[in-house]
């Protein structure tokens, strides 16, 4: 968001539409409509520029900033205040540098009243990881966003906790990169790593989620970490201070270039990068950390595990995140059979997708001890099968909800660490495998090999056929109610290009080229596919000024499809993406769901379609379908007639799922034992 010469902060059209949540075509509108609009203060005649603060006013005067109020909005109005810092230094620079800033303002100075010089100096120092600083523009440039970000960033309470919502936001525009780690994880890795203080090493640390779980749970730890991302690794070490630290981060390689060398912590927390092709191998063959075997080429998971024991003191714990193929790949088998033989493996918990990127990877906690000399190792290892419970509901209401997931695997662990013989096995959770079950030829690891699947049991399966009854209830009730017509639907037509020039509806398209690419800020976005499947969002789309964001009441439909079919958006938080249409309806004037329901029903759209093979129509002229011309009444009953009947699709298709449920329970049940024949109803006293 550039700057006017006297310190005004200006925002363009793009900048306005992202304010207010709408097309840059509306503000367009809005300034042809409302002569109080703010008049441009800088620019050129088309790309003109507004005073920030004007135009802020003018949309909270107007009830077009409702949901400003919002957290979520009042940070993407600082992710856009960071746009002149974010184009000179990048996003992770760009955040880090409002962290220093809130960080000095911690300590008891006040930024705006500090000279330039002085200001630069003290930003700097919170940045310092030990290598060169970010190249910071001339004053003019960055002082007045950066306090303007301060600012508004800290309307949303105290400064680590506002931040922490920045870099949340940061993070969606990184979602590829492995070191955005989830606080869901971290939580987990530092309930694991249990340390009471002492001295705690991430030596990937990224931006520094795992040590910042571990300083929310042991205030007192000193924290060290290592990050091969100069950027990253500035941000770590601003997050950091502003939750209250004791941290020393550097720059670099771990595996190549330790800048840790001889340090011995208390715990080791890791998310290491997966599937590196060049991690160091030939240089490294004869490196002493390699106490259990030299890691083959294509295993560089296995030479982080080792690298965290080498950096873990005796007795302590190591605790890395993994992917499952590292639990049974042929080529790890030497180093595994050493680590279970030596007792530094203790523990393996899969976990389930959706906890941590990569998002669709069941990745693994492998929790490790150094052991100390002289110790007999453990008479078992524990394997935990908690790929049941989710962070998000991606499965559905069969899945654990994952806090109480995590807590179970935590209180689990914890006994088992007293006391191994303690833990007793949980079919389908938890065993402690003796250590000869496991040193066999695959010396396969995995907790989903040793965890023995459990029978069906009488509460789920009383749950699962309640929730059958009760959907095939709702079935019935979800039907509208219909009554036979004489004869077919014979009455007035109308185009959406008529309906489009009157005002009824506006026709939306969108560019083609969804990559969003690696670093991007990107959104979810509303695919052809997901309309035609009634799926969520599948795809991504760039955030930018051609974005165009999905409202409740929305209609889109493929352009190309198997069959006719068109959605009413309702709570999707997606944009739209370039292999779909949007008519974004007045509901004044046309009811979106009689809209949907006859594009869907009626064929409309094969008058404006060609076919480009058999089965597969493609909609070329939108503005050409017909829908009947109908009063406002009756559309809403003919829209209200087609909502219900969506509703029963999706209540048919969860029947489906459920019955599918019940199905494979009662098998499973028949099977291992734990049901037998009996009464008909599936189940037996």
């Amino acid at each position: 968001m550039p700057h006017s010469p006297a310190g005004t902060t200006t925002v363009n059209s793009v900048g306005i539409a992202r304010l207010a949540g709408v097309g840059r075509a509306a503000v367009s509108n809005w300034r042809r409509r409302y002569p109080d609009f703010p008049a441009p203060v800088g620019g050129a005649a088309g790309s003109p520029l507004f005073d920030l603060d004007e135009v802020r006013e003018w949309l909270r005067r107007t009830n077009k900033l409702a949901a400003d109020e919002s957290p979520e909005a009042a940070v993407e109005a600082v992710w856009n205040l960071l746009d002149p810092l974010r184009e000179r230094l990048g996003g992770a620079d760009a955040v880090a540098l409002l962290g220093a800033a809130l960080a000095v303002r911690e300590r008891g100075a006040d930024p705006a009243a500090l000279p330039d010089g002085e200001l630069r100096g003290q930003l700097l120092a919170c940045l310092d990881t030990g290598t060169a600083p970010p190249e910071l523009p001339g004053a003019e440039e960055w002082r007045q966003p950066l306090l303007d970000a301060a600012d508004r960033l800290g309307e949303l309470g105290p400064a680590p906790d506002a931040f922490e919502r920045l870099h949340q936001r940061y993070l969606t525009s990184v979602a590829r990169h492995f070191f955005a780690d989830t606080p869901q994880i971290g939580a987990l890795i530092a309930e694991l790593a249990a340390p009471a203080g002492g001295t705690v090493f991430d030596p990937s640390c990224g931006s520094g989620t795992l040590l910042h779980a571990v300083a929310g749970r042991a205030p007192g730890a000193a924290l060290r970490g290592q990050e091969i991302d100069p950027g990253a690794a500035r941000l770590a070490a601003v997050r950091l201070q502003l939750a209250g630290a004791r941290l020393d981060i550097r720059v670099g390689d771990s595996l190549r270039a330790d800048a840790f060398d001889g340090l011995r912590a208390d715990a080791v927390v890791a998310h290491p990068p997966f599937n590196q092709a060049d991690w160091g191998f030939e240089e490294l063959s004869l490196d002493p950390r390699w106490r259990y075997g030299t890691p083959a080429r294509k295993e560089p998971e296995l030479a982080w595990v080792q690298h965290a024991l080498a950096h873990t003191r005796p007795g302590g714990t190591a605790v890395v995140v993994l992917p499952p193929t590292v639990a049974s790949r042929g080529s790890g088998r030497r180093v595994r059979r050493e680590l279970i033989r030596r007792g530094a493996l203790h523990a393996v918990i899969a976990l389930p997708p959706g906890l941590a990127p990569p998002m669709g990877v069941p990745l693994m906690l492998w929790v490790l001890r150094n052991p100390e000399d002289g110790a007999a190792p453990a008479g078992g290892v524990l394997l935990f099968d908690a790929s049941d419970g989710r962070a998000d509901d991606l499965r559905g209401e069969t899945a654990r909800p994952w806090p109480a997931t995590a807590e179970r695997v935590a209180a689990v662990y914890r006994a088992f660490a007293e006391d191994p013989e303690s833990v007793a096995e949980v079919p389908g959770s938890h065993r402690v495998v003796p250590l000869a079950d496991l040193l066999d030829e695959a010396v396969d690891v995995s907790p989903g090999r040793h965890v023995q699947r459990p029978g069906a049991d009488a509460g789920r399966l009383t749950e699962t056929r309640d929730d059958l009854m009760r959907l095939s209830e709702d079935l019935v009730t979800s039907l509208p109610g219909l009554r036979p017509a004489a004869g077919t639907l014979h009455q007035a037509m109308t185009t959406l290009g008529e309906l489009s020039r009157i005002g009824g509806l506006e026709v939306v398209y969108r560019r083609t080229g969804e990559d969003p690419g690696d670093d991007g800020p990107s959104l979810p976005a509303l695919t052809g596919e997901d309309v035609e499947h009634d799926a969520a969002p599948s795809g991504r789309v760039r955030l930018d000024e051609n974005t165009v964001r999905l409202r409740p009441g929305d209609v889109v439909l493929p352009r190309i499809a198997r069959r006719p079919v068109a959605r009413v958006v309702t709570d999707e938080q997606a944009a739209l993406h370039g292999s779909t249409y949007l008519l974004r309806p007045d509901p004044e004037v046309v009811d979106p769901w009689f809209l949907a329901g006859f594009l869907t029903g009626s064929g409309a759209c094969a008058a404006a379609a060609s076919t480009s093979r058999p089965g597969v129509t493609r909609v070329t002229e939108l503005r050409k379908v017909e829908v009947p011309r109908l009063p406002l009444a009756d559309q809403r009953a003919y829209g209200e007639a087609f909502r219900r009947l969506t509703e029963f699709r999706r209540t048919l298709r969860r029947t489906t799922e459920v019955g599918d449920r019940l199905w494979r329970l009662l098998t499973e049940g028949l099977a291992v034992g734990t049901l037998r024949p009996g009464r008909t109803d599936g189940l037996d006293t």
